[in-house]
């Protein structure tokens, strides 16, 4: 009349489908822990690269904009301070430079083009070039400072 408990015949079949059903869930919850601890692990590290390429957006405006305050100190007529101002200048744009090959470095696309940078030391380096030399340097400054200002627009657009 009644029935035993096995688990031969009909009921064989239920029992399996049982098992792969809870092996399926223990595999969907492993990987559900796996999920949260890259995401537990990873997002810190995202937050910091991002914190970091801010920090150097920040300092390459700086630098720039400190150029550029510089070139506007040049007097047009060869001042005793000009070789001065353009040490500091050039200093500027190396910092930019650095800044710029430290974050590609560190796994980041260069943030600024390389061209442009090593055409600005170029430039200062004519326009120093023709201060110790003492010849006219007005077209020097004027296209020093439209650069810079071309960089200074480009590194205010780096956010």
């Amino acid at each position: 009349m009644y029935r035993r408990y096995s688990q031969t015949g009909e009921g064989n079949a239920n029992l399996s489908q049982v098992n792969r059903n809870r092996i399926r869930n223990v595999i969907v919850l492993l990987l559900v822990i796996a999920l949260a601890v890259t995401l537990i692990i990873t997002l810190p590290v995202m937050q910091n690269q991002s914190e970091t390429r801010n920090l150097y957006i920040q300092k390459i405006q700086a630098e720039v904009d400190e150029a550029l305050r510089q070139t506007a100190t040049l007097s047009r007529n060869a001042g005793a301070d000009s070789a001065a101002i353009l040490s500091r200048i050039r200093s500027n744009i190396y910092a930019v430079r650095m800044l710029n090959t430290v974050n590609s470095a560190s796994g980041g696309k260069p943030l600024l083009e390389d061209e442009r940078l090593t055409t600005l030391q170029n430039m200062v380096d004519r326009y120093l070039t023709y201060l110790t030399t003492g010849m006219d340097t007005g077209e020097y400054q004027t296209a020093l400072q439209v650069s810079l200002s071309e960089l200074q627009e480009i590194a205010g657009n780096l956010n």
